[in-house]
């Protein structure tokens, strides 16, 4: 019986990681803004408003992968991405360990 239990929970555990996965995504995205924002109005604060279209273009872009990142959070379906990865961590969990062989030793 434990072990079936432990079978059930280290499966919703991996599932977890698709969701931690997408919460990290969105982190870092959000702190990349920041820093670009930071980088750009230093550089206006000096005169210099160069930066100030990379800024706009690059927090563009990471609001739209926000954005979608957070709509699949609100999806309960899997993506074939998301299954791919689940399966690669189901086979790593199966093996003990670390799936792929060096190819180098």
């Amino acid at each position: 019986r434990e072990a079936v239990v432990s079978t059930q929970s280290t499966g919703k555990i991996i599932e977890q990681q698709v969701v931690l996965n997408r919460i990290a995504d969105s982190a870092i995205l959000l702190q990349s803004m920041a820093a670009v924002i930071s980088r750009a109005n230093l550089a206006a604060e000096k005169g210099d408003t160069s930066e100030i279209a990379l800024a706009n273009a690059w927090c563009g872009e990471s609001h739209q992968q926000i954005a979608q990142l957070v709509a699949d959070l609100q999806n309960p379906a899997l993506s074939k991405v998301d299954e791919a990865t689940l399966a690669v961590g189901r086979m790593s969990l199966d093996s003990n360990g670390y799936l792929a062989k060096s190819p180098v030793s």
